[in-house]
């Protein structure tokens, strides 16, 4: 589709979404939790009116002082991985607000990452296209160990089901490696399954965007599905950091028409009565918009439990670095 069409066909569109608008995590997880908040976000960019809170069992006050603590621990292990260290260990506990900040560098500091591919690029963003649209990524951390394809194994991905090879051609795929590195403060009772993380909008976005959009990081064609792979490693559960969720070529196709079909659905709707409101109301007592819908009684209704919502809440769940 030109350029000029794509203006055309937004402008037609009544909730007029800037015709260079990128769908993100965010954005699509917004949309099919509450398209009434995808509308009020990105469509009428409404500020938000009330402060950001979630179901941790804190103050709005504690709460906005867990996610900044988080926001500094992910600028520290950027400052880290740019070679840019603090003075000493006293610099950072000087630094830190209480003692979890400090609880959580400490972990990092003892962590391990050897076995990371040796090329490693902080806060890396790229922008992939499905279909006729853009889809933004913005990775803690990419490792990446490029070399020449050779002939390999079919990998194996979410579902363990072997991949038909990488896109390349059959069983031809690199001996490289790709590995996004997400630092999460999660918190909750016990360490998210595999299961859980393995179906969230940021781990299948991320890894399609990885598989689609890292030719300038692999000599001109993007890693295999089989090669890239998502890790996430948790400052609250020592005992068990690390969560890695493999990749494959099954997976690439299921969630590009996922996506598309997905996308498709945002631009097919025309004004706010298109965008109705998230039917559990549970969701809403969160929600910095949900006075705007008259919803601000949903603090006082029944707690929803982990099966019905998030049991693990993080600073990515509510912020989004600027594009």
């Amino acid at each position: 589709m030109s350029q000029v069409s794509q203006l055309v066909r937004y402008w037609h569109n009544t909730y007029m979404l800037d015709p260079t608008f990128k769908f993100s995590q965010h954005s699509l997880s917004d949309f099919a939790e509450c398209p009434r908040r995808f509308h009020l976000r990105y469509v009428e960019k409404q500020a938000w009116p009330l402060v950001e809170t979630g179901p941790t069992g804190l103050s709005p006050l504690e709460y906005q002082s867990y996610l900044w603590r988080g926001a500094v621990l992910h600028r520290w292990i950027e400052r880290y991985w740019l070679g840019i260290t603090p003075a000493s260990p006293d610099g950072i506990r000087s630094a830190a607000d209480g003692d979890e900040l400090q609880v959580w560098w400490s972990r990092f500091a003892a962590t391990g990452f050897d076995d990371l591919p040796p090329q490693r690029l902080p806060e890396l963003a790229l922008v992939a296209q499905v279909g006729e649209h853009s889809l933004y990524a913005r990775f803690d951390l990419l490792a990446i160990d490029s070399t020449e394809p050779s002939p390999q194994p079919s990998p194996k991905g979410r579902g363990g089901a072997p991949s038909p090879g990488g896109r390349g051609g059959a069983g031809e795929i690199g001996s490289g490696r790709a590995v996004i590195v997400d630092w999460k403060t999660l918190r909750g009772g016990r360490p998210p399954r595999d299961a859980f993380l393995a179906q969230r909008f940021q781990t299948r976005i991320y890894l399609f965007v990885l598989a689609t959009a890292s030719a300038a990081y692999n000599d001109g064609l993007p890693f295999s599905p089989g090669q890239c792979c998502m890790r996430y490693w948790l400052a609250n559960f020592p005992a068990q950091p690390w969560v890695e969720i493999g990749y494959s070529q099954a997976d690439y196709e299921r969630d590009r028409q996922w996506l598309l079909d997905l996308m498709e659905d945002v631009l097919s709707r025309e004004g706010e009565a298109q965008f109705p409101m998230a039917q559990d109301e549970r969701r809403c007592g969160y929600c910095t918009y949900r006075t705007l819908c008259r919803r601000a009684g949903g603090h006082t209704a029944a707690p929803a439990g982990p099966q019905d919502l998030d049991e693990w809440f993080d600073i990515d769940s509510v912020a989004e670095l600027s594009f």
